[in-house]
């Protein structure tokens, strides 16, 4: 019975992903096959899923396996990303910085503008427990919800990982690096507390969700909703590249993108 499919933070589709399914009556091992899909002989239930593969965050999901209707579940890649949230706050506000890194990473904190201009080092961040700096993603489709990093495992209020506007407005960027050299780097606007100017700039940061197809959807890769399997190839199944007269903008009803 086909189960579902596993597939990355691009949806692409994962192929030897190991699956071990627990439930009342035992457990079952199988694996991926190339286009992503999970098939097993188990009966339809509740079942605790794990899922591992080299190179790949491993997981823990409790789910229903219902014939007819596949689940979608989600890896994360090893890497090095992050996000402020909230990414725009006001000077004397905070955020919450939520970096996925399977390696020890230091943060810090510079100012952009006519110069990049150096604030401060927020600290070097480490693994206390065997990966646990590498996030994980809900299944489905979670271009709709969000990812959610620093939601599971960070129940301690001494884990939150918070970091204080400065008092100068402007557009600030995290950056975060490694001792093995990779690096990634996001945005974080700080608007004055109080108006100090009789003139206000406003900063659009509308084109880094219009172009972010972190989840697999953007405003231009699958922008009115998942296709029901993963990417194999994406030229040879993606209608832009296979139909000469298709547009993204053909359908009344679209998914929610957060």
């Amino acid at each position: 019975m086909l189960i579902g499919y596993v597939s990355d933070e691009r949806y692409v589709a994962l192929p030897d992903t190991l699956v071990e399914f627990i439930g009342e009556l035992g457990s079952w091992e199988t694996r991926s096959r190339a286009s992503g899909a999970v098939y097993a002989d188990v009966p339809p239930g509740p079942y605790e899923v794990i899922l591992a593969r080299q190179g790949y965050g491993s997981k823990r999901v409790r789910m229903n396996v219902i014939e007819g209707r596949p689940y979608q579940f989600r890896l994360l890649a090893d890497g090095l990303l992050g996000y402020a949230w909230p990414r725009c706050v006001q000077s004397g506000e905070r955020s919450e910085f939520r970096v996925h890194s399977h390696r020890a990473y230091k943060l810090e904190l510079y100012r952009y503008g006519i110069d990049k201009e150096f604030v401060r080092t927020i600290g070097w961040y480490d693994e206390h427990g065997p990966r646990a700096t590498v996030q994980i993603t809900p299944d489905g489709d979670y271009t709709q919800t969000g990812g959610r990093w620093n939601h599971f495992g960070y129940t301690s209020p001494h884990h939150k990982q918070y970091q204080s506007a400065p008092e100068r407005s402007g557009l600030y960027y995290f950056h975060a690096s490694t001792a093995e050299g990779d690096f990634f780097s996001f945005p974080w606007v700080v608007a004055p507390a109080q108006p100090t100017a009789a003139i206000a700039v406003l900063a659009n940061d509308m084109n880094w969700n219009a172009y972010n197809n972190f989840g697999g959807r953007s405003n231009y890769i699958h922008p009115d909703r998942f296709p029901p399997t993963p990417t194999v190839n994406a030229r040879l199944e993606l209608k832009r590249y296979t139909n000469p007269e298709h547009i993204n903008y053909d359908t009344d009803d679209y998914a929610p993108l957060s």
